[in-house]
């Protein structure tokens, strides 16, 4: 008896969440991969980590209707600093102030600024606190890249809904 009413009480659970409606509200279709492809455009000189997270991040297609400006700035803060003056950890900021443009109408859409954030231990060889560096560089950057693509994903869709 027991066995049948954990039985039915699974069953109904079962039931009771494939049918509860759930619809995502976004799924990758056709023509929302055009979304991803931007020309791009870095109007300063940032660091080679930085240059290099940009272009792994944005795919290279010439035939598009959107430009993207970006202005890359890099900030390091140190958290901890020990009694002796040595910082033991810092925090890496990095500011992406960019501006949408469309190619066929010529015209500004979006301007805006993202940030990333990313900390490091400082270790005892400045090799390694070179490479974690880069690597947290990289970190704060593709954060802040991701938050700026959601931004101008976001406005294309709802500018495409107009």
């Amino acid at each position: 008896m027991n066995y049948i009413i954990k039985s039915f009480l699974l069953l109904s659970f079962i039931i009771f969440i494939a049918g509860c409606g759930f619809k995502p509200i976004y799924k990758l279709t056709e023509g929302s991969a055009e979304l991803q492809n931007y020309l791009v455009e870095v109007q300063n000189n940032p660091s080679r980590e930085i240059i290099d997270q940009v272009n792994r991040t944005f795919l290279k297609k010439e035939d598009t209707n959107y430009k993207v400006y970006l202005n890359i700035s890099e900030n390091l803060v140190p958290l901890i600093i020990n009694t002796n003056g040595t910082v033991s950890k810092y925090r890496v900021e990095i500011v992406v102030k960019y501006q949408l443009e469309q190619l066929d109408i010529q015209e500004t859409l979006l301007q805006d600024t993202s940030r990333g954030f990313a900390q490091y231990d400082v270790g005892l060889s400045e090799i390694d606190n070179e490479e974690t560096k880069k690597q947290t560089n990289r970190a704060a950057t593709n954060n802040a890249l991701q938050l700026m693509m959601a931004k101008i994903q976001s406005h294309i869709s709802k500018s495409n809904e107009d």
